[in-house]
């Protein structure tokens, strides 16, 4: 049974991503954004990175206090990342579990938003 954030497989073709990422403590904890060279030098993201394990035990996870898992959240609320440095989105775990690089935007979800 497929669930809502789920990967849909098929017999026959490649599995393609059918919902959002959901924004929970497993995607955010396996995301790849906090070492992202987009937003490397970027004083809003080191002063929330100081607080994220404290963040990541919120209930509910709270978008605006975590740098991570754009591609659940959208556009990054720190707005001083470089958006000329190199996305790493595509060597995330988060990236290959939900097959988002069948889904626009295909990386920069810091800038662009959400996959959809």
């Amino acid at each position: 049974m497929q669930h809502e954030g789920e990967p849909m497989q098929s017999r026959h073709a490649e599995p393609v991503y059918t919902a959002q990422v959901p924004f929970n403590v497993a995607n955010v904890s396996r995301c790849l954004c906090p070492g992202c060279p987009v937003q490397s030098d970027s004083s809003c993201v080191a002063e929330k990175n100081d607080h994220f394990e404290m963040a990541l035990k919120q209930n509910p996870l709270n978008p605006e206090e975590l740098p991570a898992a754009y591609c659940s959240s959208g556009v990054a609320r720190c707005k001083d990342l470089d958006g000329d440095r190199t996305c790493i989105c595509g060597s995330c775990p988060v990236f290959s579990e939900y097959y988002l690089a069948s889904g626009e935007p295909a990386g920069y979800f810091c800038q662009y938003g959400a996959t959809r």
